[in-house]
């Protein structure tokens, strides 16, 4: 996956999110999925000790920041922008990846009321594989 498509991507999301009142296309899910195709990016790792794969996973992990950053400074203007906003933060956190009375006070909280928000929505395609036994 090549990072500086991605910087373009991320920044091609960025720009279109249109000021408050405006008719506007969902940025933070865009963004969420190219969360998602970094991390599937992340997982394919062919050849684990050569010095480009390294090189290659840093360019990945800081793509990952940009898309995080980019969602952070985008306000969210619905309840599904809530959603993919906090399911950034939910596929960043692998604290999470436990069940809930595992989790530290605060986690908890916010993790459930993440799992509330995709229940209420009856959008699930933002939980990882944990979050439907949790």
């Amino acid at each position: 996956m090549n990072v500086t498509y991605l910087t373009k991507e991320i920044e091609s999301i960025r720009n279109g999110a249109s000021p408050a009142g405006v008719e506007r296309t969902d940025h933070h899910r865009q963004l969420f999925e190219v969360f998602r195709k970094i991390e599937n990016a992340l997982a394919v790792n062919p050849d684990p000790d050569a010095p480009e794969t390294a090189a290659r996973i840093d360019g990945l992990i800081e793509a990952q920041t940009v898309v995080i950053r980019t969602a952070a400074t985008l306000p969210a203007r619905s309840t599904e922008d809530l959603l993919y906003k906090l399911a950034i933060w939910r596929w960043d956190s692998p604290d999470l990846d436990k069940p809930v009375n595992e989790m530290n006070r605060a986690d908890a909280i916010a993790y459930t009321a993440f799992r509330d928000l995709a229940n209420i929505l009856s959008d699930n395609s933002a939980l990882k594989e944990t979050d439907h036994s949790n």
